[in-house]
C-alpha cells in the first residue's frame, strides 16, 4: 500500500487531469469514478479498476476495505485527506476513487433494438440521469451526438449511478446515419402537435430521440421521426425537464409491454 501526502506527486497530478479534462481521459483511455457504489457497480459488471485511491480517513471503513479486497490486482494508494479532497470531483468527497479503462462496445450500434438517442444534451447531470433512466427501463443502447456532455466524466458517472457500465454507450455518433439504417420506430417528443404518448403503441423496437435542454431535438431529426409524441400535461406547465420526459416515455413503454 502506497501512501502519498504531496500534491506535487506525479500520480496526484495525473488524477487531477483525469478528473478535470475530457481530453486527458480520451488520450489515456482512462476514467475516474468516485464512491463505493460506483466501485461496487464496476466489480459487479466485471470491470477491475487499475487503481483504487483511498483517503486516510477511510482506511478503517469496513465497506471500503471489503471492496478493495474484491479487487486484489488493483494498485492501492492512500492519499492524505487534504490532498484527496483537493483532487476529488465532488464538494463532499467520499474518500474513495477508482481509475479504470474506458469501456468501448466491441461492435457498432444495433439497428434493431430499443435505443436512447441524445441530441446535444449538454449538462453532465442530465446525460448521466438519462442513461440511468434508460438502463432502468431496459434500454441498454445509448447513442450521444457530438455536443453532448462526456458520458464518462466523474459527474456524469455519479448522476448515472454507474449505469454506463450496464449499457452500451456510443459517443459522438452521427445520428443521421443511425436513423438512415434503423429498422424500428423513431420517436421524438414535441411540445405540441404530436400524438398523445398514451395513444401510441410501443411494442416494436424504438429509437427515442431527446434533445438539448433549451432547444429540444434538432428540427431535421424531428422531421424524420416516424412518431411525433406529445406528453399530456394537464397541470398547465409548458415543458418537462429532459430526464423527466424520457422517464415518462420509457416507462410507458415498459407498462405497455408488461
Amino acid at each position: 500500500m502506497e501512501v502519498i501526502s504531496s500534491r506535487q506527486n506525479t500520480l496526484v497530478k495525473q488524477l487531477k487531469k483525469l478528473v478535470d479534462s475530457k481530453r486527458a481521459r480520451v488520450e489515456s483511455g482512462q476514467l475516474v469514478a468516485e464512491g463505493a457504489h460506483l466501485l461496487e457497480i464496476q466489480l459487479s459488471a466485471g470491470i477491475v479498476p487499475e487503481l483504487i485511491v483511498i483517503a486516510e480517513r477511510c482506511l478503517h471503513n469496513p465497506e471500503v476495505i471489503s471492496l478493495s479486497q474484491r479487487s486484489p490486482s488493483s494498485r492501492l494508494v492512500v492519499l492524505c485527506n487534504t490532498v484527496f479532497d483537493q483532487i476529488a470531483p465532488t464538494d463532499a468527497p467520499s474518500g474513495l476513487l477508482t481509475v479504470s479503462e474506458m469501456v468501448h462496445p466491441e461492435k457498432g450500434p444495433s439497428i434493431s433494438v430499443d435505443t436512447l438517442v441524445l441530441d446535444r444534451v449538454q449538462d453532465p447531470g442530465n446525460v448521466g440521469s438519462l442513461i440511468r433512466t434508460a438502463v432502468a427501463a431496459g434500454v441498454r443502447q445509448i447513442l450521444l451526438s457530438a455536443g453532448c456532455a462526456d458520458p464518462w466524466s466523474p459527474r456524469c458517472l455519479r448522476a448515472g449511478q454507474g449505469a454506463q457500465w450496464l449499457g452500451r454507450i456510443y459517443a459522438e455518433v452521427a445520428i443521421d446515419d443511425f436513423i438512415d439504417t434503423y429498422s424500428g420506430a423513431i420517436a421524438a417528443t414535441v411540445l405540441e402537435g404530436g400524438a398523445s404518448l398514451y395513444d401510441q403503441k410501443l411494442s416494436q423496437a424504438t429509437a427515442w430521440l431527446f434533445g438539448n435542454e433549451g432547444q429540444g431535438v434538432e428540427a431535421k431529426l424531428v422531421e424524420r421521426a416516424t412518431h411525433r409524441i406529445t406528453i399530456p400535461m394537464p397541470g398547465g406547465m409548458e415543458s418537462l425537464n429532459v430526464n423527466a420526459a424520457a422517464a415518462v416515455c420509457l416507462f410507458e413503454q415498459v407498462r405497455q409491454r408488461a
